[in-house]
């Protein structure tokens, strides 16, 4: 099964410090390695997701801390503890803007947020995990296993 995750996904698992770590590291456990993916939209939103964090007026990451966090992620990536896999640009594009018309309008999605749930959905994901319940709701309606 594919096992797409989201960037508070991410951050969470990376960062010892985050509340939802514990969480995140349980969650990974009940999946092979090799069924997480990793993406274009990984490599870009989850640097820029991590120093967005630094500049939270609640619980802010420090930015020595952040930078050892992206470090991190971009040596699990290089080290193969994601699969990489091409990202179809205009399938997940077009499905960012399907899920934007269909629940856009009752609740608050960010474009990444729904570029995520439309490049999971892309990649053919069985199962999205996320700490953002409107994504976890939104991929439950897409068939992926949400936890």
């Amino acid at each position: 099964m594919i096992v797409y995750c989201d960037t508070s996904f991410l951050i969470s698992f990376f960062n010892e410090e985050d509340v939802n770590h514990r969480s995140a590291k349980n969650m990974v456990a009940r999946w092979n390695r090799e069924d997480f993916v990793v993406c274009a939209l990984h490599l870009v939103e989850f640097p820029a997701g991590v120093r967005a964090a630094t500049h939270r007026q609640k619980h802010p990451i420090q930015p020595h801390l952040a930078r050892g966090l992206i470090n991190r992620f971009d040596r699990a990536v290089n080290g193969g503890l994601f699969t990489r896999r091409e990202l179809p640009i205009s399938d997940s594009v077009n499905m960012a803007r399907s899920l934007g018309e269909a629940h856009g309008w009752k609740k608050r999605h960010t474009s990444f947020d729904l570029w995520h749930l439309g490049a999971a959905w892309a990649l053919s994901a069985g199962a999205f995990l996320s700490f953002d319940g409107r994504q976890s709701v939104v991929a439950k309606t897409l068939g992926m296993a949400i936890v």
